[in-house]
């Protein structure tokens, strides 16, 4: 699979795989890159994919770091990407980790930044995030895989069009995970590409005995809001100059929005489909439901599931599908989710340059990048660097639909903070039942109305 994904990255800004995993021993080896990447990765790839040694003249150990991502998936896993580094760059001593929930990830950050506690290398993207965070942002343009960012990525890394700020490291995707061997039991050899065609299958799988879904809203900022809360938005002409729209205020119409409608649609078709308790079930009792095959989907997942699935139960691997939320009838239309995930290094950090290259490590070494498509499922951010042969089944999914042109970013980096938690509480109010679809335009409206009027 020698391809690279930058241009198609950019596309995914302006505009499926079925095969299961081919999976091997559920021990230690899942958590390690092929052998032949291990093989070849003796040194630091650069920018142009070539490859030097790492350098140094500081003491042995003598130098620490710190590193805060919103990846919870890595944490039982980067313990092999910190040793292949530390045996390149001797001057390490400790690179201590923290990947929290995107649910509490920047209410910690904020919270290590009064205390004077930053991590010297943190989660930072681009719109609001690089906007709101830029003061505290080391200058990433001498990275030595700088050159490898696209024109489109150097200005939406930066705040001025040519300081890049931010950097990034890979890219995810998410809608529904299928278990194929239940679609498969009941006649279907491809997941839904239309609403209509969910409706058929969700009656397919109830009338075989067969759980349709299982559902998780209980992070409602996390999964109504960041998740599964722009996917109305990302199937339309112009998704970020409507968004743009939204939040200066002004009246949409949201009551004769088709698409807003449409994904009212989804949700009124799959909820009865599922556990009853869908707002009060966190993700992980969602996840471990559908992980033991209990249901045969569950939406708001994405390709990073591929780590906890190979912790759980390794079969499932064979027959899982990562596929879109499916809420129009024209199939060209929907879009499966995705979010490029971007780094930044603290400039007040006593490490910036050893956090630097650091971070240009993850983004672009040889072994990291092929950890992260390999174990990982991660479809890498640079030009530089190609899509592994061995990416693993769920990112093969996201990568195949990214070739086809039906992905989009998620809205999220462009989304205030101030006003996650209330689209959140009006999602779920919905998808609760506690209001019609009459209130839920008015509120939704009434969110951004008095955003654009206290910013």
């Amino acid at each position: 699979m020698k391809k690279t994904a930058a241009i198609l990255l950019a596309l995914t800004m302006t505009a499926t795989s079925l095969a299961g995993c081919s999976t091997g021993s559920s021990g230690d080896s899942g958590a390690q890159p092929s052998q032949a990447t291990q093989a070849a990765s003796g040194g630091t790839q650069a920018a142009g994919g070539e490859t030097k040694a790492a350098d140094s003249d500081k003491a042995p150990g003598s130098v620490d770091l710190t590193i805060m991502l919103a990846l919870g998936q890595w944490t039982d896993n980067f313990d092999a990407v910190i040793e292949a580094y530390k045996a390149e760059n001797p001057q390490i001593g400790t690179i201590e980790y923290e990947f929290p929930s995107s649910s509490t990830y920047w209410d910690l950050l904020k919270g290590y930044l009064s205390a004077g506690t930053m991590p010297d290398i943190f989660g930072c993207g681009v719109g609001e995030q690089i906007a709101n965070w830029n003061e505290y942002l080391a200058d990433l343009s001498d990275l030595e895989s700088a050159p490898d960012l696209s024109a489109d990525q150097v200005a939406m890394c930066s705040v001025d069009g040519k300081t890049v700020q931010v950097f990034p490291i890979h890219m995810e995707g998410w809608g529904i995970l299928y278990n194929m061997k239940y679609l498969k039991q009941v006649g279907w050899e491809k997941t839904p590409d239309t609403i209509s065609e969910m409706e058929q299958l969700c009656k397919d799988l109830e009338a075989a005995g067969i759980k349709p879904f299982v559902h998780h809203y209980a992070e409602t900022s996390l999964s109504l809001t960041n998740h599964l809360g722009s996917t109305w938005i990302t199937v339309k002409d112009d998704p970020l100059g409507y968004f743009e729209e939204l939040k200066s205020g002004k009246d949409m119409d949201l009551a004769n929005d088709p698409d807003l409608n449409a994904m009212l649609d989804y949700y009124d078709l799959v909820i009865p489909y599922g556990n009853d308790d869908a707002i009060a079930t966190d993700k992980w009792v969602g996840r471990n439901a559908f992980f033991l095959e209990e249901a045969a989907m569950v939406d708001d997942e994405g390709s990073w599931e591929i780590p906890n699935i190979m912790d759980v139960n390794p079969e499932l691997a064979d027959h899982v599908v990562q596929g879109m939320v499916p809420i129009s009838d024209e199939p060209g239309k929907n879009k499966l989710q995705t979010a490029t995930i971007y780094a930044a290094v603290y400039k007040d950090s006593p490490e910036v340059e050893e956090a630097k290259k650091f971070l240009n490590y993850l983004a672009s070494s040889e072994y990291a990048t092929t950890w992260n498509q390999e174990v990982m499922g991660n479809i890498p951010a640079l030009g530089s660097v190609e899509v592994s042969e061995n990416l693993n089944c769920l990112g093969q999914d996201v990568f195949a639909l990214l070739q086809e042109g039906r992905t989009h970013e998620v809205m999220t980096p462009w989304t205030p903070d101030e006003v996650k938690d209330s689209l959140g509480e009006v999602w779920s109010l919905y998808v609760g039942r506690q209001i019609d679809r009459e209130e839920f335009f008015k509120r939704y409206q009434e969110v951004w109305t008095n955003y654009a009027a206290n910013k």
